[in-house]
C-alpha cells in the first residue's frame, strides 16, 4: 500500500501519533518518515502544531483529506481491475477445461479466491462446472482445487486434479 496513504490515514485516525509509530506502520526508517512528513507539510497535505511538553501533533489539511480520498479511490480502482482480470482468467480456464474433460468440480475454500471463483462460475452458468465445499467421490469428475495441500492430497488418491493457483 502507498506509504503516504498510510501516513495520511494514521494521522486522520490519531493526530497524536508519533513518528516512531508511523515508522512501524509504514516499514520506513524514522529518518525516512521525517523526510516524508516534511514533504507532506511543504505540499500542504498536513500541518504540524507544537503543544506543551515538547509534543507535536499532526493534522490533515483539506488538501490532505482530498489526497487521502484520491489515494483510496486509486487503490480500490487498481485492485478492482486486478480482481476482475483474475475472475475473467478463471472463467476462461474453467470453460476451456470443461470442454476438454467434461464435468469439472471446483473444491472451494473459505477465502477471497474462492469467492472470486464462485462468482466466475455463476457468471458462466455452465452446467458442467460446479463448486463444492467437500468432495467424497472424486472418481467421476475432474477436480480443481485452490490450494497446494488439497492438490497434493487428491493427487495422492489418484484423482484427476488441477491446482488453480498454478494456472493463474
Amino acid at each position: 500500500m502507498d506509504r503516504e496513504f498510510i501516513i495520511l490515514e494514521s494521522i486522520h485516525e490519531n493526530y497524536n501519533i508519533t513518528q516512531r509509530q508511523l515508522s512501524k506502520l509504514t516499514g520506513l526508517s524514522l529518518g525516512s518518515v521525517n523526510i516524508l512528513l516534511s514533504k507532506m507539510v511543504r505540499e500542504g497535505l498536513i500541518k504540524i502544531e507544537k503543544i506543551p511538553a515538547n509534543r507535536i501533533v499532526y493534522m490533515l489539511t483539506p488538501k490532505g483529506m482530498l489526497e487521502k480520498v484520491n489515494k483510496t479511490y486509486n487503490y480500490i480502482k487498481i485492485h478492482y481491475n486486478y480482481i476482475n482480470k483474475t475472475k475473467e482468467s478463471i472463467k476462461s480456464y474453467l470453460l476451456s477445461l470443461s470442454k476438454k474433460v467434461g464435468q469439472v468440480t471446483v473444491l472451494m475454500e473459505n477465502d477471497e479466491l474462492s469467492e472470486i471463483t464462485r462468482t466466475a462460475i455463476q457468471e458462466l452458468g455452465a452446467g458442467d462446472i460446479s463448486c463444492v465445499n467437500k468432495i467424497d467421490d472424486y472418481t467421476h469428475c475432474y477436480v480443481v482445487v485452490l490450494n497446494e495441500s488439497r492438490y497434493l492430497e487428491l493427487l495422492e488418491k489418484g484423482c484427476r486434479v488441477q491446482n488453480l493457483l498454478q494456472v493463474l
